[in-house]
């Protein structure tokens, strides 16, 4: 462990050496412009402070996981960059402040959409629909997709190139951030996050902008024409999740309590985005325990009947919000976190269940 440390350490000098040390930016970076984003569509944004970052000649650094540092020489631009360390945003430990940027540099021709924030958005539905995606429509704002060559971020997943389809961004290049952690490009272009704008990530989505969802309704809900019929009353099925929590230990059992009551269990890996967005779009009743398919409500109808069942020690209100913007009859159910259970952390007593319908 030691030796693996001094080795860390010494390759943090030799890239220091080589690329020069990170520093805060205190005067005006003479490569940055900002453009304020006060209009969507003829919504006023006005009040979010949205901006929109070009930098010229800028390099972007990632660990793939929590940090995205945007550059400038070798000045951080704070507000443009993205760290989060355990579920809060602080700016003011960036990681290339104190180790640099130690990765070699992929030089690009170009301008370079920075789409990427961590490993949530990656691989994670919900941060994919109501982080990456409003990004784009902010970056839409001031930027014809005809003018986008390139955006870094990852290797599309069916959903999320599916996701690009409806926005007519089929054709762009992708730059993986996770094969090229350090890259320089003629032009680089990022965005304020769409939501999070307080330090807490719970707060910050439990204040979701109602513009979001109406921009999910607008722009990709509305390019779903065909209705996936025999959906009315359905159960999200969590247990193909690669993740144990919110997952249900009597999640069978719930199942068969609810097929008896026409409801059907379903598991959204089964799915394709369109699939998805119509089946919430068509349905009238929707019971899930707390996950990443839920974004899917954004597509809900009015008055369409969820029942949220939840960890109490649990604190996002996101589906909460989003159900309020699209007046959709929101309850939920808190359970007691369950420890060391292997197929779950939550029990839902059929009784309780039974009361919610």
């Amino acid at each position: 462990m030691k030796l693996r440390l001094i080795y860390k350490k010494i390759l943090n000098a030799f890239f220091i050496l080589l690329h020069g040390k990170i520093t805060k930016s205190n005067k005006k970076i003479k490569n940055l412009k900002i453009f304020k984003i006060n209009e969507i569509n003829r919504e006023n944004l006005s009040k979010y402070k949205y901006r929109l970052y070009n930098v010229k000649n800028g390099r972007v650094f990632t660990d793939y996981v929590e940090n995205v540092s945007i550059i400038s020489g070798n000045q951080l631009i704070e507000k443009a960059s993205f760290q989060q360390i355990n579920g809060k945003l602080n700016n003011n430990k960036n990681q290339t402040l104190i180790s640099g940027t130690p990765k070699f540099i992929k030089e690009l021709k170009g301008s370079l959409i920075i789409l990427t924030q961590g490993a949530s958005a990656h691989n994670n539905y919900a941060h994919w629909m109501l982080d990456i995606l409003p990004k784009i429509k902010l970056i839409l704002s001031n930027i014809p997709v005809n003018q986008i060559k390139s955006i870094y971020f990852t290797r599309l997943k069916k959903y999320q190139y599916q996701s690009f389809n409806f926005l007519g961004l089929n054709s762009i290049k992708i730059i993986d951030a996770n094969y090229f952690r350090h890259v320089k490009a003629d032009q680089i272009i990022s965005v304020t996050h769409p939501y999070y704008f307080k330090k807490k990530w719970f707060y910050a989505q439990s204040n979701l902008p109602s513009w979001i969802i109406r921009f999910l309704r607008n722009d990709i809900s509305k390019k779903v024409k065909s209705k996936k019929k025999g959906y009315d009353k359905i159960f999200i099925d969590r247990s193909d999740s690669l993740q144990n929590h919110c997952k249900l230990v009597n999640n069978n059992e719930v199942i068969e309590f609810l097929k008896i009551r026409k409801y059907k269990s379903l598991k959204l890996t089964n799915f394709n985005l369109p699939e998805q967005i119509s089946i919430f779009k068509n349905c009238k009743s929707i019971i899930a325990p707390h996950g990443a398919g839920l974004a899917n409500l954004a597509f809900c109808k009015k008055k369409t009947k969820i029942v949220e069942i939840i960890p109490s020690d649990n604190k996002s209100l996101l589906y909460k919000r989003i159900s309020e913007i699209n007046k959709l009859k929101y309850k939920s159910i808190y359970l007691k976190k369950i420890h060391n259970n292997k197929n779950g952390d939550m029990n839902l007593n059929l009784d309780v269940l039974k009361k919610h319908l």
